[in-house]
């Protein structure tokens, strides 16, 4: 089954010239990795406060032996990012939560209180030294790995089980919160807490256990954002999937609508349409190879489809040797009278200026602009998205009259009023009479071309 889905991926990416999309694997691996090169900047920044506050708040010269001890700690952390991508990389990162853990743990055991007399170890858990384990798990919390995040705890745990220990070896009698009477008064208590040799025991066994459950409790947030992590990218390497092969069938922006929304909702809206077909194709196409006329559709077809995209237009569908391109529909565009007469500029210029695998084409447009209906229409297992109504009909009809009128691009009068500052160089045909509607149009040809009158 693996090296079936190599294979899988392996044919996926020559059919479709694209670097295969990161699996979740990966992603996570990835993921992993940015976290822990946040892990150990939030450790750098840790321990440098805290050599800046033991700077500030300790007598000199302890504060610069102990920030100086702190900063080098701090720099020791940042080894692990020169192993990044090699194979000690996830070694380094448990090496390096350990060395943390061990660390604090022989703060609590061997670090004094103070340099200036003689202060038993065991009231160093007075202090708030072991607030630095939480310090050290939360930064392992960054590395998104559960393993890294429990292995951190377990070292917590064992490192203040050990200095626990360490500590109650060396002390000759032990004052615990067991000694203090079942109703204390505040002298009793004051008595047995202030003793140079008290030593709770059991609040330590507390704070092993809530170490524990915060271990746990953070594995477990972890594990949740990784499936989180595997989701997305789950979902994600599916979309574009889906998007790549359906967008080869329909226009791209319809098929992200669709992967969206299960389907494109209707809508009715002014639009501009654009008609262009090839001129001359069927005797052109008699005298070659079927290979090499779909060769040259695709060709052409290629660069008109860029210049219909970089204006903002959608190509809604390839009949035969013609294209038709939507300005508005389904994806709004502002001034699209005006983009549609541009790419028809565009278009006829392509074709007098480019040959299509070694062929010279020339184009008959019809642009119009009115209402439109647009939408997926199809029965259950299969559909197709599509554009309906008077405006559509009317712009076929246009590229046709180019045949009469001996003009390269036909624009009708709603389009000319809506583009009439692109629309200099129109010539007004007139009042034409259109095949399938029962008023006359108003029509033009774009370009500097003479009005010959319609043949009879």
């Amino acid at each position: 089954m693996p090296m079936l889905l190599r294979c899988i991926k392996i044919v996926d990416r020559i059919r479709f010239g694209r670097p295969r999309q990161p699996s979740a694997e990966e992603a996570l691996a990835d993921a992993e990795r940015n976290g822990f090169r946040l892990a150990v900047i939030g450790r750098t920044c840790a321990l440098v406060a805290i050599a800046s506050f033991y700077l500030a708040l300790y007598g000199y010269p302890n504060n610069v032996y102990v920030a100086g001890v702190v900063l080098f700690t701090a720099a020791i952390g940042l080894i692990p990012l020169r192993l990044a991508n090699s194979r000690y990389e996830r070694i380094a990162r448990f090496v390096l939560f350990t060395f943390d853990a061990v660390t604090a743990s022989a703060i609590l055991a061997f670090a004094p209180l103070s340099s200036g007399g003689d202060i038993p170890q065991n009231l160093v858990f007075l202090s708030s030294r072991t607030e630095y384990y939480y310090v050290i798990l939360a930064t392992s919390i960054l590395t998104l790995s559960p393993a890294l995040v429990i292995w951190t705890g377990l070292c917590i745990v064992t490192g203040l089980a050990g200095a626990t220990a360490w500590i109650v070896s060396g002390m000759d009698h032990i004052v615990s919160l067991g000694d203090l009477p079942a109703s204390p008064s505040r002298a009793e208590v004051l008595a047995v807490m202030l003793n140079p040799s008290f030593f709770a025991i059991p609040v330590r066994v507390n704070e092993g256990v809530v170490l524990s459950l915060v271990t746990c409790i953070a594995a477990l947030a972890v594990h949740r954002a990784r499936n989180v992590v595997r989701t997305n990218a789950a979902v994600e390497a599916e979309r574009t999937r889906i998007q790549r092969i359906f967008g080869r069938y329909v226009p791209p922006q319809v098929a992200e609508q669709i992967i969206q929304a299960g389907e494109l909702a209707p809508q009715q809206r002014d639009a501009s349409i654009v008609f262009a077909d090839i001129e001359g194709f069927t005797s052109l196409t008699e005298t070659l190879p079927p290979p090499h006329v779909i060769a040259m559709l695709n060709s052409f077809f290629s660069a008109a489809t860029a210049i219909v995209d970089a204006r903002g237009g959608v190509v809604v569908n390839y009949i035969g040797d013609a294209l038709i391109a939507a300005f508005n529909a389904p994806l709004p565009a502002e001034d699209h009278a005006a983009r549609a007469v541009e790419t028809a500029r565009d278009l006829l210029s392509l074709v007098s200026t480019r040959e299509f695998e070694g062929h010279h084409l020339r184009l008959r447009i019809g642009v119009a602009t009115g209402p439109v209906a647009s939408g997926t229409v199809g029965g259950e297992q299969r559909h197709t998205y599509t554009l309906y109504g008077d405006t559509v009909n009317l712009a076929q009809r246009l590229e046709v009259l180019n045949k009469e009128f001996e003009t390269d691009c036909l624009i009708s009068g709603a389009t000319f009023e809506a583009a009439s500052s692109n629309c200099a160089d129109a010539v007004a045909i007139g009042a034409v009479q259109v095949r399938g509607r029962g008023n006359a149009v108003e029509v033009f040809a774009l370009g500097k071309h003479s009005a010959p009158e319609p043949s009879s």
